[in-house]
């Protein structure tokens, strides 16, 4: 499986980025006004949004590389979690385009959303 490229001093992120966990929670209402509250049995989902500014030429074209050799969110592909070091087997682009704004010489700056769901 094909490894998210690094874009620079053995990065795959610039700063700043987030990360958002979904842990899905089904809340079940009564007819006395309580609430019981339980984990669903669907999968919990990670969505990294990476934000990409003053990206040089070259880390602009492996990203565009990457993506198009990808198809996409078509083709699954390993991420390095920026804060743990943690890898996620598993995860996709969550658009099936990717652009990249060009501003001046050299620069490229872009979003990426990155997904993962786990067991």
């Amino acid at each position: 499986m094909p490894d998210f490229p690094e874009i620079g001093c053995q990065a795959v992120v610039q700063y700043p980025a987030s990360v958002e966990i979904l842990t899905p929670t089904v809340i079940q209402h009564y007819v006395d006004g309580s609430e019981q509250r339980f984990p669903s049995h669907t999968r919990m989902r990670r969505t990294w949004t990476i934000r990409l500014q003053r990206l040089d030429e070259a880390s602009a074209e492996r990203i565009l590389n990457f993506f198009n050799s990808l198809a996409g969110r078509s083709t699954s592909f390993r991420f390095r979690d920026p804060w743990t070091g943690a890898w996620f087997e598993t995860c996709w682009f969550k658009d099936d385009a990717l652009s990249l704004d060009h501003p001046r010489d050299g620069i490229f700056t872009g979003e990426i959303e990155i997904f993962a769901e786990e067991n």
